[in-house]
């Protein structure tokens, strides 16, 4: 089947909306649960369809996420414009706060990586002077980099899969 593309002439259905907005299809699901859009019109056959003002909708949404907004935010900010109040001031405010946000975290981010360069650094010595008690002596001689809370998720989520067990 031919994807097609939002030329506003032809309503897309949830799937063809979907990818055309790089989400899923429970995303526009959770959307439409969540009060952000309206309830799509049906097709005959029970389809949910989607016209261009509600992808143009769609598009804001995902626009606003993508430069840090809440979805909350985004549901304050189209309930002001639905009442005829810019959302404007609220809208720079909340990404003022963002980039606060993002400033605190770079120098967060920054002690860390000079906390861990300075660890690369002395881990050699770590290794000859102080042996392993248990598994490796670079991590049980460390000295607690920040808070520790950067340690725990410094630059995203690093997931490790198990090996299989020989049996």
């Amino acid at each position: 089947m031919e994807e097609r593309r939002s030329d506003g002439a032809t309503p897309l259905r949830a799937g063809q909306a979907a990818a055309e907005l790089g989400v899923g299809v429970q995303t526009l699901h959770y959307y439409e649960r969540e009060g952000l859009i309206p309830a799509p019109p049906r097709s005959d056959a029970g389809y949910r369809l989607f016209p261009l003002d509600l992808m143009e909708r769609l598009r804001f949404i995902r626009r606003a996420q993508a430069l840090g907004l809440s979805l909350a935010e985004v549901r304050e900010t189209l309930d002001l414009a639905a009442v005829g109040e810019s959302p404007c001031g609220r809208v720079q405010a909340a990404l003022a706060e963002r980039l606060r946000e993002v400033d605190e975290r770079l120098a967060q981010l920054s002690a860390f990586r000079d906390q861990l360069a300075d660890l690369v650094a002395h881990a050699p010595t770590l290794r000859r002077e102080a042996p392993a008690r248990g598994l490796c002596s670079i991590v049980e001689n460390a000295e607690p980099l920040s808070d520790g809370s950067l340690a725990t998720a410094p630059l995203g989520r690093r997931t490790v899969r198990a090996r299989p067990r020989s049996g």
